[in-house]
């Protein structure tokens, strides 16, 4: 698992401990900045807020910016990191799935308009043509492709639980 830092009262060092019924930081014209050398731990009985401000005109967008190596979004079942990667949206759904669906499409078109049967003798039974093996590999290629293609929307970086 990860750094986990000893509790204030079990902690064997020095230590500044500020104890209160509310703390306010408030920095008037620029930032707060926090730095630690092993980790920053917020724990609440409640609820965390980040809030930004709407977009002011002429001024870009407020955003929540989280850069790391990796990510992780809650913890498996067991407690631990999850190991599920999170899926690019727009990549899975404009680009995978509407190529997945094409292909689809176009394999039923296929099926329905090119596909034939023979028989060897009138009233006997039919069985596949062999021409349909070429006629179909395009649809064959097409597949694999997206088999291939399938990690492309698979975040490297953030995993869910």
């Amino acid at each position: 698992m990860t750094y986990k830092p000893d509790a204030p009262g079990i902690y064997q060092g020095k230590q500044v401990i500020i104890n209160s019924d509310r703390l306010l930081f408030n920095a008037k014209n620029d930032s707060i900045l926090l730095f630690s050398s092993k980790a920053i731990g917020f724990s609440t009985n409640g609820s965390i807020h980040f809030d930004t401000s709407d977009k002011k005109e002429g001024k870009e967008p407020s955003k929540v910016i989280i850069n790391s190596p990796n990510i992780y979004l809650g913890l498996d079942y067991r407690g631990d990191l999850p190991t599920e990667p999170a899926v690019l949206g727009d990549y899975l759904g404009d680009i995978w799935l509407s190529d997945l669906l094409e292909t689809l499409e176009g394999l039923i078109d296929d099926l329905i308009t090119k596909v034939s049967f023979i028989s060897t003798a009138p009233g006997s039974p039919t069985g596949p043509n062999p021409a349909n093996k070429g006629m179909l590999s395009l649809r064959k290629m097409q597949i694999e492709d997206l088999r291939s293609n399938i990690n492309l929307f698979k975040s490297k970086i953030t995993k869910i639980a």
